[in-house]
């Protein structure tokens, strides 16, 4: 069969070229990174024999200045323990303490284990009628009536709440009646007030931040999924308009619970004799989550936070992952950057702050908000000045003998939540956009802030 020799070649390169004018049309502008090292606590910090009210006092003393307080006023008590002198109205600033019968002790939990063995059932909701409310400061401690109290917003709006919406460790004003020796009647609840709103400078062009939660990777199931998240922010995947989006995209954050997370077994016996199966199945997770890493790494720069499933301390806050995790990222000189569990940083001159969903899983099991929204209770946190209030008192962390980290200091530009059960945006005051990130593995959700305009959408991948 003779070959042609006359063929028309010139379309081929006319093909080319539109391909590489079209691959410079969307060069893609990376932004750094650059960590606080608020998060970052250095050895001696992690000592576990400092005592925790040292945090309670750290707390109180830097809120304390954020709240309007008129020296003249006869209603105020500076210190709670002169209120047993008082009658009538008065005011008073504390850190509240919620008795909560429900609440998990360390004895009790394993005692309940021995005596229950397989049948022991962890607690998921730590609320109950009986539950009861103290104002304390160093002084002392009194106890509180609330029946549809009126909570003041630094927003200037009002709220009405009762025992089961508060959780322990929100510093707050009260104003109420003394009804008996140590007990008071609140009528109004009073929060600090906010910091100073941050700046925001607008960027020459649009640059997209990509937030993705709750991977909970599985090497036994379908990975299906994940590919065609990492094929859509490669640019791979068609997505009708906005389909330049993705190559827009400056940084991705992965925030937390990268892995699935394994069964509990309490028979120790046969997690021994499966020790084998149970590492085979972990090195599987860590390889796969790796792979889907490095491909994406290799196109944008990337981030990743642990979570509660990571193989990382649980005491917040928590260490970035090991470089081991991802061997062939790193191995390839990708851009992936290590973050902790909370985690604060710059992004070109944006002031973002986020976590991986512990702070808010933990006031769930501490109040009756199952009907809020997840984005209104990230707000609620910044109201209350502090980011995770529950810690230490349910929320596990680290001993702090000169600060509380999780006090918000500033406002940031943008705060973000991980693993949350839905996806919710708002801007809670100029230039602060907060955003609940829902968990990739249940929703195939991930989420997009554009950097110029802090305009933020979710985009769901099948």
């Amino acid at each position: 069969m003779e070959v042609e020799k006359n063929i028309d070649t010139s379309f081929i390169f006319e093909k080319l070229k539109s391909h590489s004018e079209k691959k410079s049309q969307h060069q893609r502008i990376g932004l750094e990174i650059k960590q606080s090292t608020k998060f970052y606590l250095v050895p001696r910090d992690k000592c576990i024999k400092t005592q925790y009210c040292n945090i309670y006092s750290a707390r109180y003393l830097n809120l304390v200045k954020r709240f309007q307080i008129d020296s003249e006023d006869p209603q105020f008590i500076e210190l709670i323990q002169k209120i047993q002198d008082q009658k009538g109205t008065i005011k008073a600033i504390g850190t509240l303490f919620k008795e909560m019968k429900l609440k998990p002790y360390y004895f009790s939990q394993n005692q309940n284990k021995a005596l229950q063995g397989r049948s022991y059932i962890h607690i998921q909701d730590y609320v109950s009628n009986e539950d009861v409310c103290y104002l304390e400061d160093g002084s002392g401690r009194i106890k509180l009536q609330i029946s549809n109290a009126i909570l003041c917003l630094p927003n200037k709006k009002e709220k009405i709440v009762n025992v089961s919406d508060l959780v322990t460790g929100i510093t707050l004003m009260i104003e109420g009646q003394i009804v008996a020796n140590n007990i008071i009647k609140v009528e109004k609840f009073y929060l600090p007030s906010l910091p100073e709103t941050p700046m925001l400078k607008q960027l020459n062009s649009n640059s997209y931040l990509c937030l993705i939660s709750g991977l909970n990777y599985n090497a036994l199931e379908s990975t299906t999924k994940y590919r065609h998240m990492i094929d859509y922010l490669q640019g791979n995947l068609y997505s009708g308009e906005g389909g330049d989006i993705p190559y827009n995209i400056s940084q991705v954050i992965f925030t937390g619970n990268l892995y699935c997370k394994l069964e509990e077994t309490l028979d120790q016996q046969s997690l021994q004799q499966d020790f084998k199966g149970v590492f085979s199945k972990i090195q599987l997770n860590i390889k796969g989550v790796d792979e889907l890493i490095s491909q994406l790494a290799s196109v944008t720069p990337v981030a990743v936070m642990p979570g509660e499933n990571e193989p990382v301390s649980q005491m917040l806050p928590q260490t970035p992952l090991h470089r081991s995790h991802f061997p062939e990222t790193f191995e390839k000189e990708h851009q992936l950057i290590l973050l902790s569990n909370p985690t604060e940083f710059t992004l070109g001159d944006l002031k973002i702050l986020g976590t991986s969903g512990q702070n808010i899983s933990d006031i769930k099991k501490c109040s009756q908000v199952k009907n809020q929204e997840d984005v209104d209770l990230l707000e609620m946190t910044m109201f209350y000045g502090n980011i995770a209030p529950t810690a230490p008192d349910t929320l596990i962390s680290f001993p702090q003998k000169d600060q509380d980290p999780f006090v918000l200091q500033e406002l940031p530009n943008i705060y973000f939540v991980g693993n949350m059960q839905k996806f919710g945006t708002k801007m809670v005051a100029d230039n602060v956009r907060i955003v609940s990130v829902p968990a990739f593995s249940e929703t195939g959700t991930i989420c997009l802030i554009n950097l110029s305009t802090l305009e933020c959408f979710p985009v769901i991948i099948q």
